[in-house]
């Protein structure tokens, strides 16, 4: 009397494998997205408590902090207790952690890092004597930041390429022949785009998932989504 063997044939095999893999195929990309958007809201909160501390620094001073790195205080006592931590700097979608600033290579002279680490990330930025300077003015405690601070002391070369003398010269408010990033924004604040100039920047999402970039608008301090130009793709 044979006994009958039980299991499966190859056929049998293949045929779950193959079904399985085409299940994963279809759930896998939903999980990905599911975890993408909920980095996103993670750095929306990031956002709002970076707006929360710069409305209570200008509160106090009457002015908008030079870099978003001096809101924290670090193990060296430099800085203020607007912020707990400089985790808040960091966005989840960032595989740097923030140790290469905002990842636009066009603007590198608004990444709110050191500036030794400014110029290993974009080898073509050479800082100026005024950048160089601009960057004492940060919180050398904070080493990584995700975000661009588009209030930076930095010089806004694009923008004094992009406007005519007369506007340039309405731009430079200390009249020191040198428009800063805070100077540029001011003047788009008062010629167009009232409040919903971004002050803070987040460009990962778009990166890496091609999602919109992230802004936290400098009156209001409400977050909204844009093309990487914000200023005709605004939503």
């Amino acid at each position: 009397m044979k006994i009958k063997k039980s299991g499966f044939t190859l056929i049998e095999l293949l045929v779950v494998i193959t079904i399985i893999s085409m299940l994963a195929g279809q759930i896998l990309p939903s999980l990905s997205t599911a975890r993408e958007k909920g980095r996103q809201a993670n750095c929306v909160n990031n956002l709002h408590q970076i707006g929360l501390a710069i409305e209570m620094y200008y509160q106090d001073y009457d002015d908008y902090p030079t870099w978003l790195s001096i809101l924290c205080k670090g193990a060296s006592g430099i800085g203020m207790n607007y912020l707990g931590t400089g985790k808040i700097f960091l966005c989840l979608t960032d595989l740097n952690k923030g140790n290469k600033g905002h990842g636009n290579p066009s603007f590198p002279e608004i990444c709110d890092i050191p500036l030794t680490k400014v110029t290993n990330s974009y080898p073509s930025y050479s800082p100026s004597a005024f950048d160089q300077n601009a960057y004492t003015y940060r919180n050398p405690s904070v080493e990584s930041c995700s975000y661009s601070y588009e209030f930076a002391p930095t010089h806004c070369k694009w923008f004094e390429s992009s406007r005519n003398p007369t506007e340039i010269a309405q731009a430079d408010s200390n009249s020191d022949g040198v428009v800063t990033w805070k100077e540029a924004k001011m003047w788009q604040s008062m010629h167009g785009y009232g409040g919903q100039v971004p002050i803070v920047r987040c460009f990962w999402h778009y990166y890496n998932h091609k999602q919109k970039v992230l802004n936290l608008a400098f009156r209001d301090y409400n977050v909204f989504i844009s093309d990487p130009e914000w200023e005709s793709s605004s939503y």
